[in-house]
């Protein structure tokens, strides 16, 4: 999913996500990693098939791991794994090895681990090397996906015509980002017309690299590689690729936590319909919790929960139909305008992370009430936009799956969301960007695609998935009847558990309780939680707002 920012500038954005936002801002309250000076050149890093640790910044170990970039034609070519590595503290020569990814497709675990380390020690524990890594086609890593090389004007244009609206702001927009598709479209067709670097960037090929990886590990350790087990940790889309590595590889898996659980199936059908089913509930949450808190604690309070929501619905409707102008003299934000698009993105932002993003929620509400729109435009400094392997993945992925060529397809879509979710089906599509693959050419063969989950399928893994899911969750819901998010994908996988804890936001681990990392902790030991076990305690918005990982 990609958000975009007024700035124009492309930013690594993962929440979680579906990379939906810079989700270590959210972990640690951490500024952006594109705003970080660089203090390592990955460039000296040659790529290796053996993992040469190599220290780069602090505290911390980087290699380059050497991998084909088609598994089945080796003779193609190879690219570069970029890995980072987090010591335990005690005996990290002997300590399993926890890969983690924190989301996309297209996020940065070294990023990730750079700005999160010690939050994830918190949650993992410091008895393991904590390993982030870039998959194929993401910052560090190769190959280089690019579909606007050296045509930054061209790329700021098309992402005018499509992230700046949402479907239905206007009676044109959702025209608007159809049409504005066939500009993606033709830039990346010709761009890997000269350079396929776009076949190769698959989940299941990044999967693969983790076995790669892990055997890697085995051979350094001095062990069988035929006996890897891969250690993983991951949240929202890294769901899908943890699940896809475990539908391959079932007798590799070590242990894999996977928490804010994406629908693979929906997901590599390339159809992202099953995402908002608890997205308007999570936003319900915050006229209820600002309500409890109190005027002391939430600026846009109210005598009850409904007239919250009330001034809130009539908030949305007056800014679709007037924008507000933002001048900007006595700031750097402006001159613009504070428009319904960019409020339905700052409300899926808010829903992300209640705890930590609610009271920003509500004071930027409280403003608008007044005629103020320059708290709405400071927000979506946290929106950003994802490079294009984002989008080139997820198209990758989806091959042959949902087919939105025609404007009526994507009329239909939209208008299907728009059932799912009162208050962000008209916004989805614009962070799914799904309708962007249309005019995508790929030459990606059917063998590359992936169906491991478009059927009945069942994969023995040689220890059990833990699942894990807070009971509202905006972007990967869970419920039991019908089976969603971590109970659907649990059914492949027999033995695999789900950990619910009582909580909003997307992912358990955003707003994490002491149960909650006890009961990851055990199951790291080897311990599964008991089945149908519910975590309490988390933190509760605008009475814990420091609180939370």
């Amino acid at each position: 999913m990609i958000f975009y920012s007024r700035s124009g500038s492309f930013l690594w954005a993962c929440v979680c996500c579906l990379s939906l936002f810079d989700w270590k801002t959210v972990y640690t309250g951490a500024s952006p990693v594109a705003e970080r000076k660089p203090t390592f050149d990955w460039a000296k890093l040659a790529p290796s098939a053996v993992l040469n640790w190599t220290q780069c910044f602090e505290n911390y170990t980087c290699t380059k791991l050497k991998v084909p970039l088609d598994y089945e034609n080796p003779s193609i070519g190879s690219t570069g794994i970029a890995f980072i590595k987090l010591a335990a503290k005690n005996n990290s020569d002997t300590a399993p090895n926890i890969l983690i990814n924190q989301g996309g497709p297209g996020g940065s675990g070294v990023d990730f681990l750079l700005s999160t380390g010690s939050e994830l020690e918190a949650i993992l524990g410091s008895d393991y090397n904590i390993v982030g890594f870039d998959p194929r086609g993401v910052n560090n890593s190769g190959p280089v996906v690019d579909c606007f090389p050296r045509h930054s004007d061209a790329r700021e244009e098309f992402s005018d015509q499509f992230f700046t609206v949402t479907a239905n702001s206007s009676s044109n927009s959702l025209e608007q980002q159809f049409y504005a598709a066939d500009l993606f479209g033709q830039w990346c067709s010709a761009a890997f017309r000269k350079n396929a670097s776009g076949e190769y960037v698959s989940t299941p090929a990044v999967a693969t690299d983790m076995l790669t990886y892990a055997k890697a590990e085995q051979r350094a350790a001095g062990k069988p590689e035929e006996e890897a087990k891969l250690w993983y940790y991951a949240v929202s889309y890294g769901t899908a690729l943890g699940s896809t590595f475990a539908a391959l590889y079932p007798q590799n898996v070590g242990r894999l936590v996977l928490d804010g659980v994406l629908d693979a199936e929906d997901y590599f059908n390339g159809a992202w319909e099953s995402n908002l089913y608890q997205s308007d509930d999570a936003l319900g949450t915050f006229s209820t919790y600002c309500h409890q808190a109190g005027p002391n604690n939430c600026s846009f309070w109210g005598p009850s929960s409904q007239n919250i929501t009330d001034r809130l619905d009539v908030i949305i409707s007056t800014l679709r139909d007037h924008p507000l102008p933002v001048a900007g003299v006595d700031s750097e934000k402006g001159p613009g305008l504070a428009t319904y698009a960019d409020l339905k993105q700052l409300l899926l932002w808010a829903v992300y992370a209640p705890v930590q993003r609610f009271p920003e929620l509500a004071d930027a509400l409280k403003a608008l009430e007044s005629g103020d729109g320059s708290q709405v435009m400071n927000g979506l400094d946290n929106v950003v936009v994802t490079d294009d392997e984002d989008t080139i993945i997820k198209c990758v992925d989806g091959y042959r799956g949902t087919d939105l060529s025609t404007l009526e397809a994507y009329q239909n879509y939209v208008t299907l969301l728009e059932k799912e979710s009162h208050y962000f089906g008209d916004a989805w599509p614009t962070n799914a960007d799904n309708v962007l693959c249309r005019s995508v050419n790929l030459t990606t063969t059917d063998k590359r695609a992936f169906s491991g989950f478009l059927h009945p399928t069942r994969y023995n893994t040689s220890f059990p998935i833990l699942y894990v899911a807070s009971t509202i969750d905006p972007v990967t819901p869970t419920s039991q009847n019908p089976p969603r998010g971590a109970y659907k994908m649990s059914q492949y996988f027999p033995g695999s558990v789900v950990l619910l804890q009582d909580s909003i936001g997307h992912t358990a681990s955003i707003s994490a309780s002491d149960c909650l990392a006890e009961n990851i902790s055990r199951y790291l030991s080897g311990t599964l939680p008991n089945a149908n076990t519910t975590c309490h305690g988390a933190p509760v918005p605008f009475q814990d707002a420091s609180a939370g990982h």
